[in-house]
């Protein structure tokens, strides 16, 4: 049994336990609507209609457009990457997802030159943990300016890592869910969730994917 079969195992429990999210919208970045800023150039779209609900920022500033199925070649960019990108992209989950590019092409480490995309909503109060899928680092979420830590809790697929965090000590709080690519990094964001189930522990992870394992060995035997 690969890691891959593994983790996929897990991925269906969590799936399985994913509640509404309340005041979210646009979760899995699907209500895209490609509308062309043809003043400021041929990639840049207007975020309100492609990403509704998510405001992008630049270095901490609100910025009105997003760039659409390209990639930057230095600049910090928030991009919706969809079909027929540029960087010949797979999706995570569904048709789009953002890409998050801090500056990594001139300037230095000391500024902040980063790129985010955040969304004020009430998280659910039985909400436990929230995942995403993608790629990112340590410090790419957080909630009302407090860093959300993840842990790696599997891999989809088309080798995506699925990411959990621990939010139950927020539940039922209203503030700004950010998602943000700092300097030199770029982070892949796609279907986020909230989930009534908590983080496993490694010991409770092992036991689940025993259970899903036995699981799947009576089935076939049956």
């Amino acid at each position: 049994m690969t890691m891959k079969k593994i983790f996929l195992i897990t991925l269906v429990f969590l799936q399985a336990a994913k509640i509404c999210s309340q005041g979210f919208i646009n979760l899995n970045f699907e209500n895209a609507t490609i509308v062309p800023d043809t003043a400021q150039g041929n990639s840049n779209i207007y975020a309100s209609s492609a990403i509704p609900g998510w405001t992008p920022y630049i270095s901490g500033v609100p910025i009105t457009d997003v760039v659409y199925n390209t990639i930057s070649l230095g600049d910090p960019a928030i991009t919706l990457q969809g079909p027929n990108n540029a960087g010949s992209y797979v999706a995570p989950s569904g048709n789009y997802f953002i890409l998050l590019e801090g500056q990594w092409n001139g300037g230095d480490a000391f500024h902040t030159n980063s790129a985010s995309i955040g969304q004020t909503g009430q998280i659910p109060i039985s909400a436990l943990s929230m995942t995403f899928w993608g790629n990112a680092d340590p410090s790419t979420a957080s909630f009302a300016g407090q860093t959300l830590p993840l842990t790696i809790l599997g891999i989809t697929a088309n080798n995506y890592k699925i990411y959990g965090a621990d939010i139950s000590m927020l539940a039922g709080q209203t503030g700004e869910l950010l998602f943000t690519a700092q300097y030199g990094r770029a982070n892949k964001i796609d279907n986020i969730q909230f989930s009534n189930l908590p983080i496993p522990e490694p010991g409770s992870l092992a036991l689940l994917v025993a259970g899903g394992l036995l699981g799947a060995w009576r089935w076939k035997r049956a």
